[in-house]
């Protein structure tokens, strides 16, 4: 099959045939609700996706939309992200005017225009800000009064060509302040606007499969902030929603993309974000479960093997940020002389600082900074803490 060439395959136009139709509407928010039976709002989409050897991801995750444009007999416009992206439109209509005959031509077009399409990326780099930038010129053809266009991800996100590009420290930093990168952009003229994308569904971010390891929690939150951002300078007004991808199995006989080792930022559960400059998170007796604590009245750990494994993701978060600072502030509870509190925060406080240059952080990167006492909770095992800020 050539690079544009356009198969049938005969066994997913049956399966689609059996799939029920979800509604469209141009009126109201656009979200994908397909596992709860609810419309989906969109007249045209755009999708960006390719088949390669380390992703799991299939186009059938967001079939819902594919439904729905068929429905609104709008235009569909493919953009195959590879190093060198590049697209092809189809107009889901038919000239039938029987409805079950009409149903039948268009989900014959879906099947082979759309699903039978060669998807397969051609190079082993995905330039993926390159083809959401195609995916937007595309939509310019079909906006209309009234109309609303989708823009469909389904990719990793993980792109190592092009402005957005993984395999640069730019990119690599923009993951903990994305208004750096945009700035740059902006000022570069490099930030095109997005003006015929209403709105964005990213299915698989951060899901790899193969020799491309998964990038942890904390990156994956991190990656969405990032593209979120990037969206909304870019004057995305629908907004950004990320959903899970197919997990399908990797495809065969196509490229993988190069292998990115991602770095590993530390994830904030409390309040689902990554940890970003300016941000802090504590360790008390009860956060943590009792893996950063000291032994009483001493500076020493009870476990500290338990303590290194809940600092973990922080340490390596520190290692692969070499600019990335930590502060390392120690409390006590008001228990006891406040002097001498203030000096066994501070000790605490090099214990934990000590723990993770021994793991790897250079000691320039973390400053320990004994608090002294602390009144702050209601309990001693809240306030006899330790408290990490990044900056």
């Amino acid at each position: 099959m050539s690079r544009r060439g356009l198969g049938v395959i005969a066994l997913i136009l049956g399966a689609f045939l059996g799939l029920g139709v979800v509604g469209c509407t141009s009126e109201g928010p656009s979200t994908d609700l397909a596992d709860t039976g609810e419309a989906i709002s969109c007249d045209n989409a755009a999708f960006v996706y390719a088949k390669r050897a380390n992703s799991s991801q299939d186009m059938l995750v967001a079939e819902g939309y594919l439904d729905a444009i068929a429905e609104n007999e709008g235009h569909f416009f493919g953009v195959v992200a590879d190093g060198n992206p590049w697209a092809f439109d189809v107009q889901l209509t038919s000239d039938e005017s029987n409805g079950r005959r009409k149903a039948k031509a268009i989900e014959g077009l879906k099947a082979e225009k759309i699903l039978g399409a060669n998807w397969n990326a051609q190079t082993e780099e995905v330039d993926l800000f390159a083809a959401i930038c195609e995916a937007d010129r595309r939509l310019s053809s079909s906006v209309a009064e009234g109309n609303r266009n989708v823009l469909v991800i389904i990719d990793s996100g993980i792109s190592t060509a092009g402005l957005i590009n993984f395999t640069e420290e730019s990119t690599r930093e923009a993951l903990l302040e994305p208004e750096v990168l945009i700035s740059t952009l902006r000022e570069r003229g490099d930030l095109v606007k997005f003006e015929n994308i209403d709105e964005v569904i990213w299915f698989g971010l951060g899901e790899t499969s193969g020799d491309q390891a998964s990038p942890n929690q904390g990156t994956t939150k991190a990656m969405e902030y990032l593209y979120r951002a990037l969206f909304e300078a870019a004057g995305v007004e629908g907004g950004i929603t990320f959903r899970p991808g197919s997990g399908a199995a990797p495809t065969e006989g196509v490229p993988s993309v190069s292998a990115v080792d991602m770095p590993r930022i530390a994830y904030d559960s409390e309040n689902d974000r990554p940890m970003r400059p300016g941000d802090n998170v504590e360790f008390d007796e009860l956060k943590s479960n009792g893996a950063i604590k000291f032994d009483n009245d001493s500076d020493a750990l009870v476990d500290e093997a338990a303590a290194r494994e809940a600092l973990k993701d922080h340490i390596n978060q520190l290692i692969d940020f070499p600019t990335l600072t930590v502060a390392v502030n120690g409390y006590t509870s008001t228990v006891g002389d406040e002097s001498y509190n203030l000096d066994l925060s501070q000790r605490r406080a090099d214990t934990v600082k000590a723990l993770m240059v021994d793991a790897g952080v250079p000691e320039s990167q973390i400053t320990a900074v004994g608090m002294g006492e602390d009144a702050t909770y209601e309990t001693d095992e809240q306030n006899r803490r330790v408290e990490i800020v990044l900056g």
